[in-house]
């Protein structure tokens, strides 16, 4: 299916027609986008997150937020976008020995880059490094630290790095919500240089005015070496929602647009599979009937 058939328009008003019918009373009516596959996978999976914000719930799993990871949508652009943090980082490094690295995102598999790999790759001898995490505190249950530990010892390889410490995991919504107890903030000596990397995580902080004055307070008690903010959503927070929420699906439609390809694949093999069938030893090619 492609982008021009699902579009933001055509998502957000299947969307406020439901919520209409649900409204009138006319729940056969609310059922129409449902009628297709794609529609009602989009109708549902926005509903929810609708459902979601007005009564302040989570996701169960953070492998079932949507989009995923918006960094996937960006692939053009990321070694651009790479390239630059780690000319920053490079640069600052100079004269320093150490490195803390504080980070809002973990990898979800094998197949995805740890914080490190925003660092270029280190001649002589490895850089000591320690890596501090602050996630959502619905993760809690689905991180595994041993997982996390094996994806940072593969990448600390790659960038001639060397950990110091096992990775510190601390689960709270912003930088302003963790204590000193929890992640050692102070610099273990002098030459130890700190870096924020707030990865997507922005936009949930810019919402809220108080919840970004709290974070900047804490930012300038921390007094990092550099802040980074990678954050594709950050200019959609429109003060009208709708305006925001639509805005929001050109990120998402990507991805229905591989559920669709992925669905249409999957239903041309079912054919094909349909068009076998076996009888002992011998194969039977089926023909389509006049409904096919």
């Amino acid at each position: 299916m492609a982008s021009s058939f699902v579009d933001p328009d055509t998502v957000l008003r299947w969307l406020l027609d439901s919520a209409q019918a649900i409204e009138d009373g006319n729940l056969k009516r609310a059922d129409v986008p449902y009628q297709l596959r794609v529609q009602s996978r989009v109708v549902k999976y926005f509903a929810e997150a609708l459902v979601r914000r007005a009564y302040g719930l989570h996701p169960a799993s953070s492998n079932f937020t949507f989009p995923v990871n918006p960094a996937r949508h960006y692939l053009r652009s990321r070694n651009r976008i790479d390239g630059v943090i780690k000319k920053v980082i490079n640069d600052a490094l100079m004269g320093n020995r150490r490195l803390h690295l504080i980070d809002f995102s973990i990898p979800s598999n094998y197949s995805e880059d740890s914080v490190l790999c925003i660092l270029s790759n280190f001649s002589g001898d490895p850089l000591p490094v320690r890596v501090s995490y602050i996630l959502p505190p619905f993760q809690a249950k689905h991180v595994l630290l041993s997982s996390q530990l094996e994806f940072l010892t593969r990448d600390s390889r790659k960038v001639n790095v060397k950990l110091e410490d096992e990775p510190k995991v601390v689960y709270a919504n912003s930088l302003a919500e963790v204590g000193e107890c929890e992640i050692d903030f102070k610099r273990r000596r002098d030459d130890e240089m700190v870096v924020v990397y707030y990865k997507f995580k922005l936009e949930k902080l810019v919402r809220d005015a108080k919840a970004m004055e709290r974070e900047l307070v804490r930012l300038k008690e921390i007094n990092p070496t550099i802040v980074i903010m990678l954050d594709f959503y950050s200019n959609h927070t429109h003060s009208n929602f709708l305006t925001c929420f639509k805005d929001s699906f050109q990120y998402s439609l990507k991805t229905l647009d591989c559920w669709a390809e992925w669905g249409l694949a999957l239903d041309a093999y079912k054919w094909e599979l349909s068009r076998d069938v076996c009888e002992g030893n011998n194969v039977i090619r089926r023909y389509q009937t006049l409904s096919e």
